[in-house]
């Protein structure tokens, strides 16, 4: 079935109607503050402080959290963030359901999709997964507009959380709706009913084998 993609401007923190709106394949261009780490150890620190109950140095509630490196430096005035780099968010599985159960989190952020227990917490938390345009990292870098803070500065600096106010950031695709569509999931579908056309052509291809003498 055939469906029209549709371009979103979204505010945060989200309300969950907009978040209910999106459908997979959708664009979403973002305004206001989301959470950036691309560290594994980060994101193991932030399940372990939800499973101890131990506070958080930022708020996720309501939020986004971007599997995104962000690389910041000092300057006069303050931080400045020179560009992000999205990650591959399947790395960051062991923790992600945990996080989108636990934080309040409503939106995850990176490329590559997420996997089958995170898209399983997502359904269950009204949660979506919104994907990086891959080699466009100029481009959405240019939606920073300021740093506004930096916890957990024990770790190098692309794994710090890193609270950003960005402007019109995007255009990201909506890869997983709160409904537990995914987008890669019926990639994945295509490319299994496409498997055997595909052989099938490619063995009417080849040239018929020599008789044998």
């Amino acid at each position: 079935m055939e469906t029209t993609s549709r371009s979103h401007d979204l505010s945060l923190p989200f309300r969950q109607d907009a978040l209910d709106d999106l459908n997979i394949g959708d664009l979403v261009y973002l305004t206001g503050e989301i959470i950036v780490t691309v560290g594994l150890p980060t994101h193991k620190r932030i399940k372990e402080y939800l499973d101890a109950g131990k506070p958080l140095p930022m708020h996720f509630a309501d939020g986004m959290l971007c599997q995104v490196g962000a690389f910041i430096e000092e300057t006069e005035t303050g931080k400045t963030c020179r560009y992000i780099n999205p990650s591959t968010s399947t790395r960051f599985e062991p923790f992600l359901p945990t996080i989108i159960r636990e934080s309040g989190v409503k939106a995850i952020g990176g490329k590559g999709g997420v996997g089958p227990e995170t898209v399983k917490a997502m359904r269950d938390c009204g949660c979506v997964y919104l994907s990086f345009v891959g080699g466009a990292s100029a481009l959405t870098s240019e939606a920073v507009e300021e740093v506004l803070d930096v916890a957990w500065e024990d770790f190098i600096l692309q794994f710090r959380l890193t609270r950003l106010r960005v402007n019109r950031l995007g255009p990201l695709t909506v890869g997983v709706d709160v409904k537990g569509n995914s987008l890669y999931v019926d990639l994945q579908k295509q490319a299994e009913a496409r498997f055997d056309t595909l052989m099938a052509e490619l063995n009417d291809a080849r040239p018929a084998a020599p008789p044998k003498s």
